[in-house]
């Protein structure tokens, strides 16, 4: 099954029947709605106004207000902390300093909650007498859905939230967006019906009446894509991947595998360098039916007249080759040094886009989702887990019908293509000890060549030849071809397949007339 097959089949899955989503009156927003519950009010604001496009209220419960703006001013703390040696070096030096925008945590706090209640069709639901007593004798008493985390009581939060929220609207006209297993748990011991629960980037396929792309939305933002690359600049082009997180985290586990702790500061991604993939492709026809003020509907379909522009969104997953860099701090002999800067030239980022098209033409890019950076491997514990990541990796070129079981036959001699655009990919598979994978590429009169090979390192055996132990660096990865960024692994490989195929073949605009 294919990748974009199997989406489609879990999107009905999320997608709300048609009385479902008739019933539907309110959304709520849980704190983890957004990553560690932190979060991005251009992007609420953009749910917000979609919601109330078709009728549906936002919600944000006082106590998940409550706890974003005691997460925001946690990291206005750290930030002022981590300035303040500059600040006063900056003094001696007899030079202003800047100073920080709030002057206590407690303005932080009153300047998040204000921004939140200025959402734009965002709702605050203020706790009830009733809601708070009763999630207070939750988690003292340990009722469930309260439970203990180690010896500290927990629950309260959760519980108020909750029964605000239900004193209102019963649960078969709510939708909650939360990735907390708990809020699933407080339905069942209520012994009331759960309503749906979503992870905030599952609710547009929850929601909106979306199909798989056709040829022509897919081919689109193929072009628009690849025409923006590379992004030298990132925040300031009109390719919007909103918040990176996970680069952190990712140079952390690189370096502690080979070496001391570190720490890790100010991760950042710096450059979009190549499109290594697009997938979970999906089109939603006729977002907006809106008549322009001053425009008569009547005078639209006369002939000659422009008559109202049609509005579709493409959502899709966009990987990328990207460069960055990190603030390391080796901690040696107990002591901490001072971060240098390091480069990273083999970061892979995933991104959740939304491309507006205006009469078929995109005209705005945005983030549905913090998109998320890692590390391209370059080593494997064995031969068959880079072909697996290989195969991957290919299943991300937008079109290609490749089976996954050629990259591991030698004996097959098998092409896959390309739909739509008359290219394909032929694959060798050679194991001999080392394995070997020789792609030739095919469109009209271009053939180009690429290869991957995992050879297998010896000194990654520690030990005697009967009682050592195999590294987890048993194999190396190397990609061999004209234009193959070799520090991206075999990620390199469908980064090469999209810039060699003519993405300009496509289908015509199907005509609504």
């Amino acid at each position: 099954m294919s990748r974009n097959t199997s989406t489609s089949e879990d999107d009905a899955k999320l997608r709300l029947s048609g009385p479902d989503r008739d019933r539907l009156k309110a959304v709520v927003f849980d704190a983890n709605a957004y990553s560690a519950a932190k979060p991005d009010l251009g992007n609420l604001a953009r749910i917000a106004e979609r919601l109330a496009a078709i009728g549906k209220e936002t919600w944000v419960p006082l106590p998940v207000a409550w706890e974003w703006a005691e997460h925001l001013a946690t990291d206005w703390q750290k930030t002022k902390s981590a300035v303040r040696e500059e600040r006063l070096s900056l003094r001696r030096a007899g030079l202003e300093a800047p100073e920080p925008a709030y002057d206590s945590r407690e303005a932080v706090i009153d300047a998040a909650l204000a921004k939140i209640a200025s959402t734009p069709h965002v709702k605050i639901i203020e706790l009830t007498e009733s809601s708070a007593i009763e999630a207070l004798k939750d988690q003292i008493l340990l009722r469930p859905p309260a439970k203990r985390k180690g010896e500290t009581k927990t629950g309260a939060a959760d519980s108020a939230w909750l029964r605000a929220v239900l004193e209102k609207l019963p649960p078969e006209e709510l939708l909650i967006v939360s990735a907390d297993r708990d809020v699933a748990a407080a339905f069942v011991a209520w012994n009331k019906p759960a309503p749906p629960i979503r992870t905030r980037e599952k609710l547009r396929q929850s929601l909106f009446g979306v199909t798989v792309d056709d040829d022509h939305a897919r081919l689109s933002v193929l072009r628009y894509l690849l025409g923006g690359l590379p992004v030298e600049n990132l925040g300031t082009t009109n390719l919007d991947i909103g918040r990176t997180t996970g680069l952190a985290a990712a140079v952390t586990r690189r370096i502690e595998r080979d070496g001391p702790d570190v720490q890790v500061l100010s991760p950042s991604v710096t450059r979009l360098v190549a499109l290594a993939g697009l997938y979970d492709i999906v089109l939603e026809r006729d977002v907006s039916t809106e008549t322009p003020d001053g425009h008569d509907p009547a005078v639209a379909g006369r002939p000659g007249e422009l008559g109202v522009a049609k509005h579709d969104i493409v959502y899709a997953t966009a990987m990328f080759l990207a460069e960055g860099e990190a603030a390391v701090a080796w901690m040696l002999d107990d002591e901490e040094a001072q971060p240098e800067i390091v480069p990273y030239d083999n970061v892979l980022v995933r991104a959740q886009l939304s491309f507006h098209f205006t009469d078929a033409v995109i005209t705005k890019v945005a983030a549905e989702a913090d998109s998320v950076a890692m590390l391209a491997e370059q080593v494997y514990g064995d031969d068959d887990d880079g072909v697996t990541e290989l195969a991957e990796a290919l299943s991300c070129v937008p079109g290609l019908d490749l089976d996954e079981d050629v990259l591991r036959d030698p004996s097959t001699d098998e092409y896959g293509a390309i739909a739509g655009t008359g290219a394909r990919i032929e694959v060798r598979t050679k194991r001999d000890g080392d394995t070997r994978v020789d792609l030739t590429f095919h469109q009209g009169d271009t053939y180009t060549d690429a290869s991957v090979e995992f050879t297998y390192n010896p000194d990654s055996w520690w030990g005697g030849s009967r009682d050592g132990v195999q590294g987890s660096d048993a194999y190396q990865v190397t990609v061999d071809g004209r234009g193959l960024s070799h520090a991206h692994g075999v990620w390199a490989v469908p980064a090469w397949i999209i810039g060699q195929v003519d993405w300009t073949v496509s289908a015509e605009v199907e005509s609504d007339e």
